[in-house]
């Protein structure tokens, strides 16, 4: 027997889902392209008046969207672990570059062990646990900076600007980017905030939401004038403060 009023009512559901689905990235995997397909057979079946096979169609564009969301919310995780873990090897190729192996011996060491421990759980699909070792790593080489690099003084002459910026983890006023252009030896001026950002966005997980940075992310820092900028930021240096404009 045929039952248009039900078949009705899952076609349109079916169509329904389309609309949540529709508004994510990723959509290109063959469970959606299939649920699709399936979702038109439904619709002509329907037009025909073969109410029950526009039923049974409809349901199986059910499942192939189900599908679809499951694959999509697994890739999400993956790039979000990877994209932790791709900043964790950053931080600690940086650490390497300035002989944090021999003046953070400690934690450089455990770092890298984290490091190999977010990949091995990256490849185990196990992407929180990924994460998590990723952050351990970020965080044991938060506060590494060059051991020699000179203070300001009358001898030595006025020291110049950093051009690049690590991500710091400070808990009583976290970075953004909105502190870091406020930061003297930046820009002393967070209305500058989007300098660094379009700089520095394409580095971003997500580079539509300036909000999500991440501790040892390393952005540059574009001149605002003429002023002259080199190096990594030393939180050991006292830096002249870049006049406000």
């Amino acid at each position: 027997m045929k039952t248009p009023i039900l078949a009705l009512a899952v076609v349109g559901f079916a169509l329904a889902v389309v609309g949540p689905l529709a508004a994510q990235s990723l959509l290109d995997n063959q469970y959606y392209h299939k649920a699709q397909d399936l979702l038109k057979q439904s619709q002509a079946a329907f037009d025909q008046g073969d109410y029950d096979s526009a039923k049974d169609l409809a349901n199986q564009a059910k499942d192939q969207f189900a599908q679809s969301e499951a694959y999509i919310a697994e890739l999400t995780q993956f790039y979000r672990a990877n994209g932790y873990l791709s900043v964790a090897k950053d931080r600690v190729a940086y650490a390497k570059s300035i002989d944090a192996d021999v003046h953070y011996k400690d934690a450089y060491g455990k770092a890298v062990t984290d490091v190999g421990s977010a990949k091995t759980a990256l490849d185990g699909k196990d992407y929180p646990k990924s994460i998590d070792f990723s952050k351990d790593a970020i965080a044991l080489l938060k506060d590494v900076a060059p051991a020699s690099k000179p203070a300001q003084t009358a001898e030595t002459g006025p020291v110049e600007l950093p051009q690049y910026y690590t991500v710091r983890l400070i808990e009583a006023a976290r970075d953004c980017f909105w502190r870091i252009a406020a930061y003297p030896f930046v820009y002393n001026d967070p209305w500058k905030w989007r300098l660094l950002y379009n700089a520095n966005k394409d580095t971003l997980e997500n580079p539509k939401n300036p909000d999500l940075i991440e501790v040892g992310m390393r952005f540059v820092i574009p001149a605002l004038g003429d002023e002259k900028r080199s190096g990594e930021y030393d939180p050991s240096v006292q830096y002249p403060p870049l006049p406000a404009k």
